[in-house]
C-alpha cells in the first residue's frame, strides 16, 4: 500500500472515531464543553466535489455531579442517565488515574421516556482532591473537586458580584431598572439575614490573617463596608418630605426636575421594603458606626410613617390598608417586625398583633419570611401563641418541600432557578427556626442541582445578578455552618 493511499484512509478512520464521540470514556471538562458548544469542525473531503462539513454536535456526560465539589463530610450522590444504566460505577483520582471507590448504581422510578435514571453514593470519600466518576455503558462525569474550602471561591465570586452590580441599571445594562429600589432591598435582606443568622462562611472570606478567629464581629466591618454603597444609595431615594421611596433614581430624578413631589413615582412595595431593610441594616451595624445606624432607622420610621399616613382609618386591616397590594402590604410587616426589634416602640408590635390573621393566611414571600425570622429571634416582648403560629406555618412549608423533593427527579421538585431559589430560602429561615438536619440535606441537594447536577449538567445558576447572587450566598452559608456543626461533634468523639 503506498504511503498517499495509507495517509487518507488513516485520515478517515481518524474522522470517523472523532465523529462517533468515542471520547465517552474521558472525563468531561469545562474546556471541552465551551469547545463542543462554540466551535464547529470543517475537515476536508479528499478532494471529492462537493465538500461536506461536518460540525460536532454538543456532548452532554450522562453522569451528573456538582461540578464545584463536595465538602468532605457531605453526602455524595451522582445520578447516571441512560437508555441503558450500568451495575457499578468507579470514582477516579484524577492526578493518579486510580479508582479509589466503586459503588452500585442504583435505579430511580419516575423517569420518562425511554431514558433511564439511576444513582450512585459515593459519601464514603472524604480525602480532598480531584475526582471523576465513570462507568461502562454511559461514560464519565466531569471533574469535581473534595474539598474544605470547594464552596469559598464561588462565594468570593457572589461577593464580587453584588460588589460590580451597575448602579441603576438591569443586570445587562441596557435598560433603566424600574424597580431598583424594590431589588436592592431585596439584595441586602438576603446579605443580612446570612451575616446574622448563618455567619460562619462569611467570616472565613474575610478573616483577617493570622487572627485565628472566626466570629461575626471579625467580618463585620469589610461585610458592612460592602453593603454600605447600596443603602447608601437608597437612602437618596427617599423623599425628603413624606419620606416615601421612588421606584428608582431616574423616577427621583425627574421629580427633583418638576420641583415638587410626585406621588405617582413613589412606590408602596418600595417604601415597605425600605422601611424593612434599613431597619435591619441599622440595628445590626450600630456596634461599628452609631452615628450611620441612626441615619437609617430613623429613615426606615419616616418610611413607616408614610406607609402609615395612607391608611384612612386607624381600624383598618392590614388587608385594604395599602393600594399597591399584596406586596407592600406584606412588607409592613417586615417593617414592623424590623422597627419594634430595633426601637421596642409598641406601635409596631401592635400593628404586628392586629393583623396577625391576615398575615398568617398569607402565601409566604420574602418579607413575610423576613419578618417571622425577625419576631421569633427579637430580644424583646413576644406573643407567644403567635410565635408557635408562626413556627408552624415555617414547618409546614419546609416539610412539604422536603416531600415532593424526595419525588423529584434530581432530588428536586421545581426544576426552575427561581423556584428552586425560592424554596431553598424558605428551608434555610425555616432551618434557623426549627433546626432540621434534615433541611440541610435538601438544600444541599438543592445546591448539587444548581451546580450541575441536572438534566443538562450546567450550572444553573450562572451569571446570576444581585439578588439572585446574595440568595445562593444564603445557601452556601446554611451548608458551611452545618459542616462546622458536624466537624466539631467529630472532634468530640475523639
Amino acid at each position: 500500500m503506498d504511503k498517499k493511499r495509507f495517509s487518507r484512509i488513516a485520515l478517515i478512520m481518524a474522522i470517523s472515531l472523532f465523529l462517533s464521540g468515542c471520547a465517552g470514556n474521558i472525563p468531561f471538562t469545562d474546556k471541552e464543553e465551551k469547545v463542543s458548544k462554540e466551535t464547529g469542525y470543517t475537515v476536508e473531503t479528499l478532494g471529492l466535489e462537493p465538500d461536506f462539513s461536518y460540525e460536532r454536535q454538543v456532548e452532554i456526560p450522562n453522569v451528573q455531579v456538582n461540578r464545584l465539589g463536595y465538602l468532605p463530610e457531605s453526602t455524595k450522590v451522582a445520578f447516571f442517565q441512560g437508555k441503558e444504566l450500568p451495575e457499578s460505577f468507579q470514582v477516579i483520582e484524577k492526578e493518579s488515574g486510580k479508582c479509589v471507590y466503586e459503588g452500585e448504581v442504583r435505579r430511580k422510578e419516575g423517569a420518562a421516556g425511554d431514558i433511564l435514571t439511576g444513582y450512585g453514593n459515593f459519601t464514603g470519600i472524604k480525602a480532598e482532591g480531584s475526582y471523576y466518576i465513570q462507568c461502562d455503558k454511559i461514560g464519565c462525569s466531569y471533574y469535581f473537586d473534595i474539598g474544605r474550602t470547594v464552596y469559598q471561591e464561588t462565594a468570593r465570586g457572589l461577593i464580587k458580584v453584588i460588589e460590580e452590580m451597575p448602579e441603576g441599571t438591569a443586570q445587562n445594562g441596557q435598560a433603566e431598572n424600574e424597580d431598583e429600589a424594590v431589588d436592592v432591598c431585596a439584595m441586602i435582606s438576603y446579605l443580612l439575614v446570612t451575616y446574622e443568622l448563618y455567619p460562619e462562611l462569611l467570616a472565613e472570606i474575610w478573616e483577617p490573617a493570622g487572627t485565628g478567629s472566626e466570629t461575626p464581629e471579625v467580618v463585620g466591618e469589610d461585610f458592612f463596608r460592602m453593603i454600605r454603597e447600596s443603602t447608601d444609595r437608597l437612602l437618596a431615594l427617599q423623599d425628603e418630605k413624606n419620606g416615601g421611596i421612588y421606584k428608582s433614581m431616574e423616577a427621583r430624578s425627574l421629580t427633583e426636575e418638576s420641583g415638587q413631589s410626585n406621588n405617582a413615582k413613589i412606590s408602596d412595595e418600595a417604601t415597605a421594603a425600605f422601611a424593612g431593610t434599613m431597619a435591619k441594616y441599622g440595628y445590626l451595624y450600630q456596634q461599628y458606626d452609631r452615628d450611620y445606624a441612626n441615619i437609617c432607622l430613623k429613615a426606615a420610621a419616616k418610611a413607616w410613617r408614610y406607609l402609615s399616613s395612607r391608611q384612612s382609618g386607624a381600624e383598618q386591616s392590614a388587608e385594604d390598608s395599602i393600594s399597591a397590594g399584596v406586596s407592600a402590604a406584606t412588607g409592613m410587616f417586615y417593617a414592623a417586625s424590623e422597627l419594634y426589634r430595633a426601637s421596642n416602640e409598641v406601635v409596631y408590635h401592635n400593628y404586628i398583633l392586629q393583623n396577625q390573621e391576615w398575615m398568617l393566611d398569607q402565601k409566604e414571600d420574602i418579607y413575610l419570611l423576613m419578618a417571622k425570622i425577625t419576631y421569633l429571634s427579637a430580644r424583646r416582648k413576644v406573643d407567644p401563641v403567635l410565635c408557635g403560629k408562626m413556627i408552624g406555618g415555617l414547618m409546614e412549608s419546609a416539610e412539604r418541600i422536603t416531600a415532593e423533593a424526595k419525588e423529584g427527579l434530581f432530588l428536586v421538585d421545581e426544576e426552575e432557578t427561581d423556584a428552586v431559589l425560592w424554596n431553598m430560602s424558605v428551608m434555610a429561615l425555616a432551618n434557623y427556626a426549627i433546626m432540621n438536619q434534615e433541611y440541610v440535606t435538601v438544600i444541599e441537594d438543592h445546591v448539587h442541582y444548581l451546580m450541575g447536577r441536572n438534566r443538562e449538567a450546567e450550572f444553573l445558576a450562572e451569571n446570576p445578578e444581585g439578588r439572585e447572587a446574595a440568595g445562593m450566598l444564603l445557601l452556601l452559608s446554611v451548608i458551611e455552618a452545618e459542616q462546622e456543626i458536624v466537624e466539631a461533634a467529630e472532634s468530640e468523639e475523639e
